[in-house]
């Protein structure tokens, strides 16, 4: 049997095992490109976390930072506020001892 009475017998083969043989080169090219853009997107969402874990640890420094300035200013003026009280009561005795002060000398005068 030659090529041609082969082709002619199986003339409907052919064009199915061509279509196979395309459709399972075209498979497996669809496969591995799905694999590379699979790979590309694993590798950018790596890079994406990484840049976002990078900002938010930039983002959590400055906010204490700013947390850590508020708590010294508030620290020093609560220490303020202590020795505007202890001046206060320092300023309150003062002025108490002048009263008994001069009501022991309006005594004196009038006696």
């Amino acid at each position: 049997m030659n090529l041609a009475a082969l082709l002619k017998k199986n003339i409907v083969m052919v064009p199915v095992v061509a279509s196979v043989l395309v459709g399972t080169f075209t498979g497996v090219k669809y496969i591995v490109n799905l694999t590379d853009t699979i790979n590309a997107n694993q590798a950018e969402i790596h890079e994406l976390k990484t840049m976002e874990i990078e900002n938010i640890q930039r983002d959590m420094k400055v906010l204490t930072d700013g947390v850590n300035t508020v708590i010294a200013k508030l620290e020093r003026a609560e220490g303020t506020w202590d020795m505007a009280e202890n001046l206060y009561e320092v300023l309150a005795d003062k002025v108490r001892q002048m009263e008994y002060d001069i009501k022991d000398l309006n005594r004196e005068i009038n006696y």
